[in-house]
């Protein structure tokens, strides 16, 4: 898989969390910012390529004069969290690799620690939830799940607690709801919602109150939890 874009490209080098092959430089690029990528790329193959070569090999031309050719991104086990305070966001039923890339760059934006979804395959269009993430994709802890919810429970076993974005007859409202200093908030794709076996986990339901009639995107509802999330942080 060919990865453009300088940030991407950064990212992903500094990450190491996939298998790379080869790094690509736009053979005019020797300023500062071509010997930091040279620098964080050490031990890997790197090749200097002309102008329409270049395009090429990435297919576009905006690639900014940085490629890489990686592999998909490695899973990290439940077994790795961190202690302490703990911000985790459990996306499912979103398969779009622009909109999951949006969802990564909003929740590490706002301070998140990971993400859990399931091991969805995006074939080459990874590329494209890397770039939408900003590279976010490649600095968050995040686990790509084969068993969600044996893996949500593994996670609440670490005294975690789970919240799903899910409104019901028991769900409190986000503007009331305090939330824990170890928090995995699950939310659902925007057709189906969460999986019955995730939401059966749930330590507690809560629900965004607005007036509009529209529903919410998935990116929109993560925003507005993410968001709530840094909030009470801040004030504590």
């Amino acid at each position: 898989m060919i990865v453009s874009g300088k940030i991407s490209v950064k990212a992903i080098l500094k990450e190491r969390k996939r298998d790379i092959k080869a790094v690509y430089i736009l053979d005019k690029h020797r300023d500062r910012e071509a010997r930091y990528v040279e620098g964080i790329a050490e031990g890997l193959k790197i090749v200097r390529l002309d102008r329409p070569a270049m395009d090429e090999l990435a297919g576009n031309t905006s690639h900014g004069g940085y490629l890489v050719d990686c592999g998909v991104r490695n899973s990290e086990a439940v077994t790795t969290l961190k202690k302490g305070d703990l911000s985790l966001m459990c996306i499912e039923g979103v398969t779009d690799p622009f909109n999951l890339g949006e969802i990564c760059r909003t929740i590490a934006s706002l301070g998140f620690d990971g993400i859990i979804t399931p091991n969805y395959d995006f074939y080459e269009h990874e590329a494209k939830l890397i770039r939408a993430s900003a590279g976010a994709s490649e600095s968050l802890w995040w686990c790509k799940s084969d068993d969600l919810a044996a893996d949500i429970a593994a996670i609440q076993n670490t005294k975690t607690t789970i919240v799903a974005a899910h409104r019901g007859d028991d769900s409190l409202s986000l503007i009331d709801y305090k939330m824990p200093k170890r928090i995995c908030i699950c939310l659902g794709g925007a057709l189906r919602g969460l999986s019955s076996s995730v939401l059966a986990l749930s330590d507690v339901n809560v629900r965004i109150d607005y007036d509009a009639r529209v529903s919410l995107s998935s990116v929109g509802a993560t925003s507005v939890f993410a968001y709530e999330r840094y909030r009470q942080k801040g004030r504590r």
